[in-house]
């Protein structure tokens, strides 16, 4: 079987665990998005960081990330908790920004304080998910978090088949060299255009400000998975773990999503609460 089709049989069996979980309802679909980052945790710490699951660090990112979820998805249901967190998300995301542009090289000194604060990894993790679940609690969540799946994923799937057929200029070739300009291209548009009749079908009019919004979400979501990649080449792994056949491990499969999410609650926040 090849890597392509181990790859679809792979997004069809989590594509059906997703709508499962939001069949279900909405504590279904909170507890998915919070198994979700037990799993990244898991996976930074053990593979990225090379540290042991019986370390005193991944206890605490652990359960540092697993109070914080369940007291503000289920305890502490505000308005203002969950703003707060978006705008930390927005915040994290600029200092990965930062992250991705200003640090050019590998830094042994950047990884031995990576290492040396992993616990604080369950904080990392909690905020981008903490803004993901935050959609959950609006009244038409079911058709916001389908638009989100559909904006986030589609780049992804598009800029892969895309690349596979016209790519031929390296995106950028040193942090991810597999991606292509043609394949980012093809991902922004098919992920916009599928979005864009979604979302004038099911939720609201599409005007060049939503537009616009989509086009930024969609881009975002490839440098999260550069992040990511940027990420990989720094501890020297291929894949975040080999959990997903096809695909690697949850990180692999999540970093777009966890770097829109806040973006995502943002634009959901202002324009539709």
């Amino acid at each position: 079987m090849s890597n392509t089709v181990t790859r679809i049989i792979s997004g069809l069996i989590l594509l059906i665990m997703v709508v499962a979980s939001v069949m279900l309802g909405d504590k279904s679909s909170l507890i998915l998005i919070g198994l979700i980052g037990l799993f990244v945790i898991d996976e930074l710490i053990t593979n990225f960081y090379d540290q042991k699951r019986i370390s005193v660090r991944y206890f605490l990112a652990q359960a540092f990330y697993v109070l914080g979820y369940y007291f503000f998805n289920f305890i502490q249901i505000s308005k203002s908790s969950f703003s707060f967190w978006n705008s930390a998300g927005i915040v994290l995301n600029m200092l990965l920004l930062a992250y991705l542009f200003l640090i050019y090289k590998k830094s042994e000194t950047l990884l031995t304080i990576f290492r040396a604060t992993s616990w604080i990894t369950g904080l990392v993790v909690l905020i981008p998910l903490l803004c993901l679940s935050y959609v959950i609690h609006l009244e038409n969540w079911k058709l916001y978090l389908t638009g989100l799946i559909i904006l986030n994923f589609m780049v992804d799937t598009a800029a892969f088949f895309t690349g596979k057929k016209f790519g031929k200029h390296k995106l950028w070739e040193s942090v991810s060299p597999k991606k292509t300009i043609e394949g980012a291209i093809g991902g922004v548009f098919f992920s916009v255009l599928l979005t864009s009749v979604f979302w004038k079908a099911f939720i609201s009019n599409i005007t060049p400000y939503t537009i616009l919004f989509f086009v930024l979400i969609a881009c975002s979501s490839q440098v999260g998975d550069l992040i990511q990649s940027k990420l990989k080449r720094q501890f020297d792994i291929k894949d975040s773990s080999s959990l997903i056949p096809g695909h690697g491990g949850v990180y692999d499969r999540v970093d777009s999503l966890l770097f829109v999410a806040p973006f995502y609650a943002f634009y959901l926040m202002a324009n539709f609460q």
